[in-house]
């Protein structure tokens, strides 16, 4: 196996289900034989980063790993976020109809997103679609940027205190159409060391254990990166996207994911918007 003369160069997402379950590598509770690095980016910067090869392990929407050339990265079984109830949200000030979603101005936290496929699943009319951060969605809704908005991490928790409604739960809809949990994004390891995946699945699911037995530590770090800081609001999220599927993915979870790729890879090679 190649072994790696420089820092394993890590991207994962500030969210809290991804630093709980690096917590144990982070705060070097769980030691891998390679100096580590660390980063933080939201998940349209770390598809973009996947593109360029600029990380030597990364998180990606499953989106984004179905547009990667076939055999540059290697999927981890592990750290995975899948599950039922999990999807991204549709929401808007207001109720909306499902035909006035052709004309409605609608915010998207990425073109090349599994958020962004999920939304052209449910409504393939829906075709104005502005990119934002994902973070930045709902101060665009309230200020009337956007008429409806595709929200992902922590704000299905927080986004009802604005006064705004939930159009629908695009995972739900994913679930009801296909009988199968919503794949959203998963940590994928470059070509050049797949020989280390098993080692450092292995060493991943340490670090999960570890959290899960040292929580006031694993919290104190996860709440240095949350976007919000109500420990309420972090334990929530962990609660319901770091699951078993996140330990491992399983049969069910690899069927779930080979679905979506499936389909994602034929309506690319349609030249249309992925349906799921």
């Amino acid at each position: 196996m190649r072994r790696v003369s420089e820092p394993l160069r890590i991207a994962i997402s500030p969210c809290p289900n991804d630093t709980f379950i690096w917590a144990g590598v982070a705060l070097g509770a769980i030691r891998l034989p390679w100096p580590v690095q660390i980063t933080y980016y939201d998940i349209d910067e770390l598809n973009r980063l996947a593109q360029r090869g600029g990380a030597h392990l990364v998180k990606v929407s499953f989106f984004q790993y179905a547009l990667l050339p076939r055999g540059s990265y290697g999927l981890l079984p592990v750290g995975a976020a899948l599950g039922y109830g999990v999807g991204p949200l549709l929401i808007a000030r207001a109720a909306l109809s499902y035909e006035a979603l052709a004309a409605a101005k609608i915010g998207i936290p990425g073109l090349e997103t599994t958020a962004n496929s999920l939304l052209h699943f449910y409504a393939p009319h829906a075709q104005n679609r502005l990119v934002y951060r994902y973070d930045q969605l709902i101060p665009a809704l309230l200020a009337g940027e956007i008429d409806a908005a595709v929200i992902i991490h922590e704000l299905r928790f927080t986004y009802a205190k604005y006064g705004l409604t939930a159009l629908q739960d695009l995972g739900a809809y994913w679930t009801e159409k296909t009988g199968l949990p919503i794949p959203l994004g998963g940590l994928i390891l470059r070509r050049d060391l797949l020989g280390w995946r098993a080692f450092l699945s292995a060493a991943l699911r340490k670090s999960l254990r570890w959290a899960y037995q040292h929580p006031a530590s694993a919290l104190a770090f996860v709440g240095q990166y949350a976007d919000d800081m109500d420990p309420a609001v972090q334990k929530a999220h962990i609660n319901l996207y770091v699951n078993a599927f996140s330990h491992r993915l399983g049969s069910l979870g690899k069927r779930a994911i080979a679905t979506y790729l499936r389909l994602a890879r034929a309506a690319t090679r349609l030249g249309s918007t992925p349906p799921a």
